[in-house]
């Protein structure tokens, strides 16, 4: 518990591997979501997965039987270890969002169809954000698409215990504003999720980073959280399509 309370205080965007957990890949009704409602965006489409992790996303594309090529990126070897033994139909290499990352470029620069990019945003420095999706940009096709998910900010922030530390949540405005300083135009702005979302959230990162041992979706819980998929009260979550410009 002090060790996972130091972490919160002293977040510095990086994800932390924790074996118990994170040896098994796991999906969950997002990346079926993403799957399913972006396919045209990924079936028979060079794919980049920003920030992959494990290979929950590609473990649902290789359940669904999708043809892709895709490329999975992160900066933890660790978690990319895991994503190379599960999926080698699928190419992993280790990259820096922020920096260093001038050899991918220049070996993918303007090849990707679709980049990807799934609750990660939120975890870069502040005020960084422009950064990792300029990079984006350099990496897709002229009228490559970007997809990305994050927090938005709403009146249950609170639920989100490391929102009071930092962790952050978007409006609209904000999350717009930094995709069309990156060069992005929005061509879709879902606003959906729920609070039964945000709690089973809430119990995973409890589950592994202070238990230290797995958590799985109940099927009533998830019953709950699908429903906000349709719309919500209180949506908490975007999921924007954008396209390049320039």
């Amino acid at each position: 518990m002090a060790n996972f309370l130091k972490r919160m205080l002293s977040y510095n965007g990086s994800m932390e591997y924790v074996e118990l957990n994170d040896q098994d890949i796991v999906d969950n009704y997002q990346h079926e979501f993403v799957v399913d409602y972006y396919r045209p965006h990924i079936e028979g489409k060079k794919v980049l997965d920003a920030g992959c992790w494990t290979g929950p996303l590609e473990k649902t594309i290789t359940k669904k039987n999708i043809q892709t090529d895709l490329t999975g990126i992160d900066e933890n070897d660790d978690a990319l270890s895991v994503a190379r033994r599960n999926f080698p139909h699928f190419s992993f290499e280790q990259c820096q969002l922020m920096s260093g990352n001038e050899g991918f470029i220049a070996k993918h620069g303007g090849t990707f169809d679709t980049v990807i990019f799934l609750d990660v945003i939120e975890h870069v420095p502040k005020g960084k954000e422009g950064v990792a999706l300029q990079f984006f940009h350099k990496l897709l096709k002229p009228d490559g698409v970007l997809i990305v998910s994050t927090m938005r900010s709403h009146i249950l922030n609170p639920i989100d215990p490391a929102w009071m530390l930092g962790h952050r949540h978007y409006s609209k405005k904000k999350l717009e504003s930094i995709l069309s300083g990156a060069g992005f135009g929005v061509t879709e702005n879902q606003e959906i999720g729920n609070l039964y979302w945000d709690l089973d959230m809430l119990y995973f990162y409890i589950c592994k980073h202070i238990f230290r041992t797995s958590y799985t979706t109940s099927q009533k819980m998830r019953e709950r959280i699908l429903k906000g998929l349709k719309g919500s009260l209180v949506p908490t979550r975007f999921y924007l399509k954008a396209q390049k410009r320039g």
